[in-house]
């Protein structure tokens, strides 16, 4: 009865200890996001739902900058909220109800609870597809939807950045584990959702087809078959969407004009300035040193987006390369935890202390930022 009792508490502890664990982690990103959610309400004057869809976006690009530091990855979140780019999406005007958020929600419920009761993941992907399609054709009867762009994108950055880390450590850190099936469902669930929704989202899929390379994960075929399938659909989408129809804005050889270049990158200097940029090289150049399969997975979804920000002149060009900036912040705020741990090894402080310390000083960039806003 003794050992019976002991058990129970161990097992009580091991409960508590991970609860505590899973706030620890998912606090900066919950607090980003509210704090976000409720300036675009209040400040930017937002409708509801698409506020909502805005701060779920921060939480997730929040949560998968959550290893850098608890402060440094909520100054990034609350940086990105405040960015040019992802600011131009606030205001009033006509808005649809909240179809994206129900749409998607019942389609990821529809997912999981076929998965665990028809023990076939690939038909819990296929129901959840279909339910999104049901839901959110019929309410809307349009696609691209940039809320729900950005939403993809954002959860598709926390689960690469994630699957990463669990799968493929910096060595002698941590041993390397299989990715959860959350990983690798999450992504070609939110590839075929984000596809079908905007096409633009393929560009992604090489990082992803890399990721999952770089985990070493043990994927079945029909994992791999309906990747292909995905990444071929949404590549035939965005030739139709993007390319042949309108080539009038779309000029494949513009990357050899410095007019283009420059102008991409006024549009990122413009979000966080010349020093926001190069915090962001150093964020980068750190990133790839200590963890190369990282920086490589994120390098490459950055070239995607930077080549297709050279060839295209169209209609909201600037919230559709919102990917760049989500990267960009990552790099910024992988910079400012690496001075971080600098200055706290050169203090010679057995404490992270002045980690925080440094990371704190981050939270000028969102203050100036949200200034600018609230001055224009």
């Amino acid at each position: 009865m003794a050992a019976l009792t002991s058990a129970a508490k161990r097992s009580v502890n091991r409960l508590r200890a991970s609860q505590r664990q899973r706030i620890r982690f998912w606090g900066p990103a919950v607090i980003a996001a509210a704090v976000a959610w409720l300036i675009l309400l209040i400040v930017g004057e937002t409708p509801l739902s698409r506020a909502t869809g805005l701060a779920l976006a921060i939480l997730g690009v929040t949560a998968s900058m959550r290893r850098m530091g608890f402060i440094a990855s909520l100054c990034g979140g609350l940086t990105l909220a405040f960015s040019p780019i992802f600011w131009s999406q606030t205001g009033g005007g006509v808005t649809d109800p909240a179809t994206i958020v129900v749409a998607a929600g019942l389609a990821i419920a529809a997912m999981v609870a076929s998965t665990l009761l028809l023990k076939r993941d690939y038909l819990g992907i296929g129901l959840g597809v279909v339910v999104f399609l049901a839901v959110f054709w019929s309410q809307l009867g349009t696609a691209q939807s940039l809320r729900l762009t950005g939403l993809v994108t954002a959860w598709m950055m926390y689960l690469l950045v994630d699957l990463i880390m669990l799968s493929n450590p910096r060595p002698g850190t941590k041993p390397p584990r299989q990715p959860k099936p959350y990983h690798t469902l999450g992504l070609l669930f939110l590839l075929v959702v984000g596809a079908l929704n905007d096409p633009l989202v393929v560009l992604y899929s090489p990082a992803i087809v890399l990721s999952l390379l770089l985990s070493y994960a043990r994927l079945p075929k029909w994992y791999w078959l309906l990747t292909s399938a995905a990444i071929a659909l949404g590549t035939g989408l965005l030739l139709r969407t993007y390319v042949l129809p309108q080539s009038d804005l779309v000029n494949l050889w513009a990357w050899r004009h410095a007019l283009s270049w420059i102008e991409l990158g006024q549009l990122l200097i413009a979000q966080f300035s010349v020093l926001g940029i190069a915090l962001g090289v150093i964020g980068l150049a750190r990133l790839s040193r200590w963890y190369p399969p990282l920086g490589t997975v994120l390098i490459t979804a950055y070239a995607a987006y930077t080549c297709f920000g050279l060839v295209y002149s169209g209609v909201h060009r600037d919230i559709l390369l919102l990917p760049l900036v989500m990267i960009q912040v990552l790099w910024m705020t992988y910079a400012v935890n690496a001075f971080g741990q600098w200055f706290n090894k050169t203090m010679g402080s057995e404490t992270p202390r002045w980690t925080h310390v440094v990371s704190a000083v981050y939270f000028a960039v969102p203050v100036v930022l949200l200034w600018n806003i609230i001055q224009s």
